[in-house]
């Protein structure tokens, strides 16, 4: 039992670097390529790089890393603050996708969304364009198709584009829409629309958003250049090229940027992963560039080094990575040929259960978990999962990874998406169907059809909508007959209930004609930090010219008393107001609220609904953006501009209420009881009230895998809870967050079975023993692959299969393709099998 030698992880957390990595972690000016094979020391690298330069005296919060998972950003996060201790936590550690979302949040205003947008993963996207074939587009010949298809369209389309130049933000949803046929074109153009409608946004436009926000704007360019001294990229082989003209821009402010990854292991070409063009236009961009090349692998046995370094190989110029001096010497990869897939999972499951007797015999446990079973194809991992089922092998299948994509799942988090963002219809209307609600499709279709009007379901149970008998009564009757106080407020950042407000402005009307004003600066005690650049107050200004934050909050509260609150993205302005006057103590009245944004969008059409952009899209006065007194005077004058549009259609709106709203009163009454838990409830007490008011913890009490994921959902609630953030921005972090994280990231170390996953879901991951299934032509490589020639690629797969395992790695395959007919067709092994080199051995 060679292979029984403690061979894990060699490089302990006291061994120092060795040369290379030490050259590396030292180098801390300029541009830099780090090439580092599996098990290298990489991530150790990195986060030492990072601490070093922090313990120099560069600024954590300026250093940004970023990674591919979020497991893996916590892990660099771990490193560095172990090293650094607190200065350590304020080190910016993201996803990349994390990182773009995070920066629309601080540039909201300029890209014409609101702060607290949502994001839609991938099935809330295909689920959107699929209600709108179904309902809008129904009757328009050559728009059906299918949603997941026009989907991965969409996304192709967005990443070509992000990848050009120059782009401006208004033009992106016609552009995209552009690329498509006639039939579809006014498809793509009303699904852009309606993101924007519920103030979401999906995926792929992150990157894109951002793409066109440095472009558009040169200011804010410069000041995200100026923001970050010292950029790491990590995984910069799967990075494609949108991405990196982002990163470009960030980092061409410093000059300092290193690109880390194993090149080798390039998988996404499908995503417009193109390393070699990336790494030859940074080169112009950045150069000279240093390059790096750790090659002493510390993580796997001899053997499996070697093997790995066969294969690599084939298609790679680059030195491979060669084992340390201390690495055992290991078992040969066992290679095993059934008669046909099903016999194949009988011995995978058999030999499991016999390397774990022998592992204990041997003294050493092998815990489940520990075992990677990686596929090609998810149609295989099925048939897998069927026959460790029958034979009693723990084990977690690739369905179970998409944990946030299951319709329990998301059909609780509808429901917190809803009570956060009273705009979002579509999961509104997802929170009727289960359990159904007695609203049936024709009530929603004559709903849907009163838009033209400005009327949208979410209405129906909105408190202005059940006390007014419309959406925008209340407006109106303030506008003409009553108090109306538009107000805006400067931040130190946009997160409610820890940012600190900085500047107050406010108008205040009395029957529609200006009759007061308010304006005054606040002290902070948090510090304005990149925001002052938005602003234009600094710290030192606000000690000197603000006053204390308890008392103007207190007055503003008297300003305001008796008036509806207007705003553009008031939602935010509230949120920040009531969450700092509660960490203040001051009494703030429960006010009713409209807002500018929701309303232009309703009733203008523009390219962009930010402020600025509207100003000059309807001939109002320009005004200095960013100032909350000159924010106020151009909301005031929008108001006025939107009155008109708004009585137009109040008739209509109040006929259609009038018919439908006894059948929604009842789910009006829960959504607001919901909504007033969030800000006070932590987000697991939230989470729990909504699955048994709405009925769903009973719905799914009789399907026990669909109320394990709801338990499941609680506990991770539960765990991922920030103590440090207010009970709303917390909720509000693990909702966004819910859309951001890859199903490998949710699973404990320790959790569950065998890892059942196709070789892309375990990019990252590490094994003590790996089994690679299904190695045979046409399978592995895939038979579109050897049809449209892409091998390439399908090697680059294999070579990460491979290099997942740290002791033992078997390659499987079978020698039949058995028909439900009853008939055969013979399968040949698959041609990787020569590339692993002498150190192999048949298996019985």
């Amino acid at each position: 039992m060679a292979d029984l030698n403690p061979a894990r992880d060699a490089v302990a957390a006291d061994m120092p670097p060795n040369e290379e990595q030490r050259a590396f972690i030292d180098f801390m000016e300029g541009a830099a390529l780090l090439h580092a094979p599996v098990g290298t020391g990489k991530t150790r690298s990195l986060a030492d790089r990072a601490a070093a330069a922090i313990q120099r005296g560069v600024p954590a919060d300026r250093i940004l890393c970023l990674t591919f998972t979020n497991r893996a950003a916590q892990e660099l996060r771990d490193r560095v603050t172990a090293r650094c201790g607190q200065a350590g936590r304020h080190i910016m550690v993201r996803t990349f996708h994390s990182f773009c979302a995070w920066l629309l949040r601080q540039e909201y205003e300029r890209v014409g969304l609101p702060p607290d947008f949502v994001i839609y993963d991938e099935q809330d996207a295909e689920d959107l364009l699929r209600y709108l074939m179904s309902t809008r587009f129904r009757d328009r010949p050559g728009a059906i198709t299918h949603p997941g298809e026009l989907y991965r369209n969409i996304q192709r389309a967005k990443a070509d584009l992000a990848a050009q130049c120059p782009l401006r933000l208004g033009e992106l949803r016609e552009r995209v829409a552009g690329t498509f046929p006639a039939p579809l074109h006014d498809l793509i153009l009303e699904y852009e629309n309606e993101l924007l409608a519920q103030r979401a946004v999906d995926f792929d436009n992150l990157v894109l958003f951002v793409r066109a926000l440095f472009d558009e704007w040169p200011d804010v360019r410069e000041r995200w250049r100026r923001r970050f001294v010292m950029l790491q990229v990590d995984e910069m082989q799967d990075t494609n090229l949108a991405e990196y003209l982002v990163l470009r821009e960030l980092a061409r402010g410093s000059g300092n940027i290193v690109l880390a990854g194993d090149f080798d292991q390039t998988i996404y070409e499908w995503r417009g992963s193109r390393p070699d063009e990336i790494l030859r236009r940074f080169e112009k961009d950045f150069g000279p560039v240093r390059r790096f090349h750790f090659v002493q692998n510390y993580r796997s046995t001899r053997v499996l080094i070697e093997v790995a370094a066969s294969v690599v190989s084939a298609y790679s110029q680059r030195e491979p990575a060669r084992a340390d001096v201390r690495a055992p010497q290991g078992e040969p990869v066992g290679v095993h040929f059934a008669d046909d897939s099903e016999e194949e999972a009988r011995w995978i499951a058999r030999r499991i259960q016999r390397l774990r007797a022998q592992w204990a015999a041997a003294g050493e446990e092998l815990p489940y978990h520990r075992i990677g079973v990686l596929v090609r194809a998810n149609y295989r991992a099925q048939d897998i999962s069927r026959t460790f089922e029958a034979l009693g092998v723990p084990h977690i299948t690739v369905e179970e990874y998409e944990f946030f994509r299951r319709q329990e799942v998301k059909d609780a988090l509808a429901h917190l998406r809803f009570a956060l963002n009273p705009a979002d219809s579509f999961s509104f209307r997802r929170t009727l169907q289960r359990p159904a609600q007695g609203i049936g499709q024709r009530t929603l279709a004559a709903i849907e059809a009163a838009q033209p009007h400005g009327l949208r379901l979410v209405d129906m149970v909105a408190p202005a909508t059940l006390r007014w008998g419309e959406p925008f009564g209340h407006v109106l009757e303030a506008f003409d007959r009553g108090s109306i106080t538009i107000f805006d407020a400067e931040t130190t950042g946009t997160v409610p209930g820890k940012d600190e407000i900085v500047e107050l402005a406010a108008v205040r009307l009395e029957n529609g004609v200006p009759a007061r004003r308010f304006h005054k600066f606040l002290r902070n005690t948090v510090p304005v930090g990149a925001s002052e650049q938005v602003h234009g107050w600094s710290d030192d200004f606000l000690r000197r010219h603000g006053e204390d934050p308890a008392q103007v909050l207190a007055e503003f509260a008297r300003f305001a008393a008796g008036s509806l609150l207007v705003g553009h993205n008031v939602n935010f302005d509230v949120a920040m107001l009531v969450g700092q006057a509660e960490r203040l103590g001051v009494e703030m009245p429960v006010w009713e609220w409209a807002d500018t944004w929701e309303m232009a969008h309703r009733f203008v059409q523009a390219e962009s609904y930010a402020l600025e952009e509207l100003v000059e899209t309807l001939a109002l006065t320009p005004r200095q953006a960013h100032k909350a007194y000159e924010d106020v005077e151009a909301t005031r004058e929008l108001l006025t501009y939107l009155i008109p549009l708004v009585r137009n259609g109040a008739e209509a709106r109040r006929e259609v209420v009038s018919r439908f709203r006894a059948q929604f009163e009842a789910v009006a009454r829960r959504v607001q009881t919901l909504r007033e838990r969030v800000g006070v409830d932590h987000p697991y007490e939230v989470l729990k009230y909504a699955l048994e008011t709405s009925g769903l913890a009973a719905f799914y009490a009789r399907e026990p895998r669909r109320k394990a994921n709801l338990e499941r959902l609680l506990d991770v609630f539960r765990r991922k809870d920030d103590p440090e953030l207010t009970p709303r921005a917390a909720l509000e972090m693990l909702v966004q967050s819910a859309a951001l994280t890859s199903n490998v990231d949710l699973l404990e170390p320790e959790e569950g079975g065998v890892r059942l996953l196709t070789v892309h879901q375990s990019k990252g991951l590490e094994f003590d023993v790996v089994f690679v299934p299904g190695l045979c032509e046409r399978e592995f490589p895939s038979a579109r692959a050897l049809a449209s020639g892409r091998l390439d690629e399908e090697v680059r797969v294999f070579y990460v299969a491979v290099t997942r395992a740290k002791r033992r790695l078997f390659l499987t395959g079978h020698r039949y393709v058995i028909y439900p007919s009853g008939g055969c067709s013979p399968r040949e092994p698959s041609r990787f099998l020569k590339l692993i080199g002498r150190h192999w051995r048949w298996e019985g």
